[in-house]
């Protein structure tokens, strides 16, 4: 089967898997809360956690400050896992939110749709420890950078 042989980034970088999930769990109550009520301003929220994330470090983002202060209360050992993984989801998930924000003004119907399937990405990361960006990883990128000889 396909997933069988998914292959993720890999770096010897580590973070707490539980903080992840949890932060990728309130984006998805954000983004929830874009479908239902329409109003663009919690995609951008989404967009702007998912970009701190992406690009500069985890420990600036807002939400992922609260999931891992809510952790600790909470007692829950962290459980590390590679950092890559998550790096490269927050990448695709800051491009996802980015363009249902931009998208939002022009053609409201095709942002929707496009923050629809990151809420199902991030459902399925969050909940079910599903990650989807390694599969775009391994059947898009990787075969991108083998055509070209670069690994």
């Amino acid at each position: 089967m396909f997933l069988d042989n998914g292959v993720c980034p890999v770096s010897s970088e580590k973070i707490d898997s539980w903080a992840s999930r949890l932060t990728v769990f309130f984006n998805v109550l954000i983004l929830v809360a874009f479908l239902f009520t329409g109003n663009g301003g919690f995609v951008v929220v989404s967009a702007l956690d998912y970009g701190i994330r992406a690009i500069f470090d985890s420990r600036w983002s807002p939400l992922s400050f609260l999931a891992t202060k809510l952790l600790a209360i909470a007692g829950v050992p962290k459980k590390y896992v590679g950092k890559a993984p998550k790096l490269f989801a927050s990448r695709v998930g800051f491009l996802c939110a980015t363009s249902s924000a931009l998208l939002f003004p022009v053609a409201p119907t095709a942002s929707l749709v496009v923050a629809g399937m990151l809420t199902v990405f991030a459902i399925l990361d969050s909940v079910f420890g599903f990650c989807v960006g390694c599969l775009l990883y391994t059947y898009l990128v990787l075969p991108l950078y083998k055509a070209r000889g670069l690994r």
